[in-house]
């Protein structure tokens, strides 16, 4: 064993490192007791959202020099006491986290105009309660296609300094949406309690776990027009981070919310973001059919576009109709997936209109084209109203963000509240980049998707745009001009048709003899019967399957279905008038002022229930329809045959009740431009029927049995039998003729 060394070296080594070993761990110690939660590491933060949520330099603005919170006003003194900044760069507590209240000041001023629909679209009536929207009026957009005509009278009776004009009810003023009132039993009192929440209000802040709320009116205060401004504090009053909400309106429907998180504390923090989204808006007045829904914009994923090329994915499969999320027994209505698409847009909308989040035009330019940042889940409540039934509350939950010392993380939103105007969502930014055109969706409802054909509406309301625009610059004439391209394109199989069954008609007529004594023949065997009666058929040249009856009217379903779809949500048709307003300037009257609405021969008050209808108003063009309907049965349907049994009879009546009756009733509220379709079209047929019918009278239809009806090429039947024989027959006839053409044979005479 060697000897300890002793010199003054050693000595000084042997008491200065058990001094610095005894230091540190007083100091770990003392940051135990005084420091009940450290902040944690960067890299032990990690945000839950996909890869491209990690906070960058594009989300947080960099610290400012000097970061500190301001002291409160003097006429706005805070009710708690304590110090109201904390030294710079010096971290703070975070216990006891809650905002810093305010005392209630008097409503906010509101933003943009209703009186010149030129200058702003709408104006923005906001609310302290959560920093958010109490109501969305807009300024040139009414609930009735009379009040419409009774703001522009009077706004051009005010531009020519008239004073005797009315103006309009304010009443029948198109609200997107109003502040939502919510009704839940408190679970220690059992009492009925209500709150009013603003639209896209802020719901509360996590910082580092803890959960603040941020909804009471006197936790913000009005720092400027539109501009709010809460500060969440630590138990003893020290400025944690600052949150400042601001609203702007844009030009055209769009408006700006910019959100900024300025941390306070001195240290890291993690912060999560939870505000209210999009709810359910209001059913249309006119409605012939709720149609509310919630519609997703999405980017694909890295893995199927990693340059980002592909346009936004208006997920038209995936709207959600109002009534199935309400029965849904799922929380939430969207959640990110590792891997799987982004969320670019998300939208509440009813027939017309639609709110919609979505982001701001300079991060789309620069190819953020999601809301990756701002929106990782989307949550739903269902609510009860006298008003409006049950209803959807949306939340936003954004994903985690570490914020520097003195950062500011950013949150900024694009709110779109406006029509579902397929020239705006075309022609404007960030609108047209986002796709947000796959809003406007031409369905009845998602049972019907599949008959609904999307493209052919489309097509449908382009050509109506172009005869509009270009040609006869009436909507109501255009689809005047629409029935006779269909019917026009139709003709042919309409005629064949038409000649087919006046040819059966006939034949059968001539056969009921025969037909009378196979009944008395077979009394007791129907199937036999049957057999004799098509062959006998069959030897006269007829088959039923040839007569077509109903063929053109089953090749115009899929248009009327489509014109339905398009004419119920076009918001270009959406209260314009038949035949260039004609029957307005009659003192005003309401028949057919709405083209998109049922034609109101009287229009009521208010809208009323009956049975399944909501009828608005006593309706004319349904009835025509079906006396058009009734006579239409004369000239199309297949004439009665002695071959019919008595179900088939039968199942024809009931075609005709179906078609005289229950079809105008079941149109009854239906949009006027589409009753004004099939009452023309179905005009248009009987008066080709016509026309065909004394084309026919001309024509010989009592050709004997083994020829072809006229017009039709021999050999063209569709019965394999007949068609062997004429083709047996031809032959024949082509054997003997090169006989007859060739020498005449000589025969020995025999002896």
């Amino acid at each position: 064993m060697g000897r300890r060394e002793d010199t003054p070296a050693a000595r000084l080594r042997r008491i200065f490192i058990p001094l610095v070993i005894v230091g540190l761990a007083v100091g770990v110690l003392t940051s135990i007791i005084f420091s009940k939660r450290r902040p944690a590491p960067p890299a032990a933060i990690v945000a839950t959202g996909p890869e491209d949520t990690a906070t960058t330099s594009s989300q947080v603005e960099p610290p400012p020099e000097t970061p500190a919170s301001p002291p409160p006003s003097p006429d706005e003194p805070s009710e708690t006491t304590g110090p109201s900044t904390a030294p710079p760069g010096e971290a703070v507590f975070l216990e006891g986290l809650h905002p810093r209240l305010v005392p209630e000041g008097p409503a906010p001023a509101s933003l943009g105009a209703l009186d010149d629909p030129d200058a702003f679209r709408m104006a923005l009536h906001l609310d302290r309660v959560g920093a958010g929207i109490s109501a969305i009026p807009f300024a040139d957009v009414w609930q009735t296609a009379r009040t419409r005509r009774a703001a522009a009278a009077w706004r051009a009776a005010r531009a020519s300094d008239r004073t005797d004009a009315t103006p309009p009810d304010e009443s029948l003023r198109y609200i997107l949406l109003t502040s939502l009132p919510l009704h839940w039993i408190d679970p220690d009192t059992g009492d009925t309690r209500s709150a009013t929440i603003p639209l896209l209000a802020a719901h509360s802040i996590e910082i580092e776990g803890a959960q603040v709320g941020l909804l009471p009116a006197t936790t913000w205060r009005e720092v400027g027009p539109g501009t709010f401004e809460a500060l969440v504090v630590n138990a003893d009053d020290e400025p944690v981070v600052r949150i400042t909400r601001r609203w702007e309106l844009g030009d055209s429907w769009n408006i700006v919310l910019r959100q900024r998180i300025e941390n306070l504390a001195g240290r890291l923090l993690s912060i999560r973001w939870q505000q209210y989204g999009p709810p359910s808006l209001v059913a249309d007045r006119a409605r012939y059919m709720d149609r509310r829904r919630f519609r997703f914009g999405y980017e694909l994923p890295i893995a199927q576009d990693p340059d980002g090329l592909a346009d936004i994915d208006p997920g038209v499969d995936l709207a959600l109709e109002l009534s199935s999320v309400i029965k849904q027994d799922e929380a939430d209505l969207w959640r990110h997936e590792v891997g799987g698409p982004t969320l670019a847009w998300f939208a509440s909308t009813n027939r017309y209109f639609a709110m919609t989040i979505h982001p701001l035009l300079p991060d789309v330019i620069r190819g953020d084209r999601t809301l990756a940042r701002t929106v990782e889940r989307i949550a739903r409540t269902v609510h009860e109203d006298e008003a409006q039934g049950a209803w959807i509350l949306t939340e936003l939950y954004a994903p985690e963000h570490v914020v520097e010392p003195g950062g500011t993380l950013v949150l900024d939103l694009g709110v779109y509240a406006g029509p579902l105007d397929r020239h705006v969502l075309d022609g404007e930014q960030p609108f047209d980049a986002l796709n947000m055109r796959g809003m406007i969706l031409y369905q009845m409802s998602a049972m019907c998707a599949f008959c609904t054909f999307q493209w052919l509406a489309i097509l449908l309301l382009n050509i109506l745009s172009f005869l509009q625009a270009y040609v006869v610059f009436d909507w109501s004439l255009s689809i005047i001009g629409l029935v006779i391209i269909v019917r026009t394109l139709l003709h042919p199989i309409t005629k064949r048709s038409q000649v087919n069954m006046q040819r059966f008609g006939r034949v059968m007529s001539a056969m009921k003899p025969e037909i009378d004594r196979l009944k008395q023949t077979y009394p007791d065997d129907p199937k036999r019967m049957q057999q004799e009666q098509m062959r006998m058929m069959k030897e006269k040249g007829v088959n039923p399957l040839h007569m077509l009856g109903c063929l053109p009217m089953f090749l115009q379903m899929p248009i009327w279905v489509a014109l339905y779809a398009m004419l119920y949500f076009a918001f270009d048709l959406r209260q314009e008038p038949a035949f260039f307003g004609f029957f307005q300037v009659l003192g005003g009257w309401s028949f057919l002022g709405d083209l998109s609405a049922a034609d109101h021969l009287v229009e009521f008050d208010e809208p009323r229930r009956i049975l399944f209808l909501n009828v608005t108003g006593f309706n004319l063009l349904p009835f025509l329809m079906g006396a058009i309907f009734f006579f239409q049965q004369k000239y199309m349907s297949p004439p009665p045959s002695a071959a019919m049994t008595k179900e088939q009879a039968q199942q024809q009546k009931i075609m005709r009740f179906m078609m005289v009756v229950m079809f105008p009733i079941m149109l009854y509220s239906a949009p006027s431009g589409l009753t004004l379709y099939i009452l023309t079209s179905s005009t248009v047929g009987i008066l080709e029927s016509r026309h065909i019918r004394h084309r026919v009278d001309a024509m010989d239809l009592d050709a004997p049995s083994g020829k072809d009806p006229p017009g039709k090429k021999p050999g063209g039947s569709r019965d394999p039998r007949a068609r062997a024989y004429t083709k047996a027959l031809e032959r024949a006839k082509e054997k003997a003729r090169r006989h007859r053409g060739g020498p005449r044979k000589r025969f020995k005479k025999r002896q």
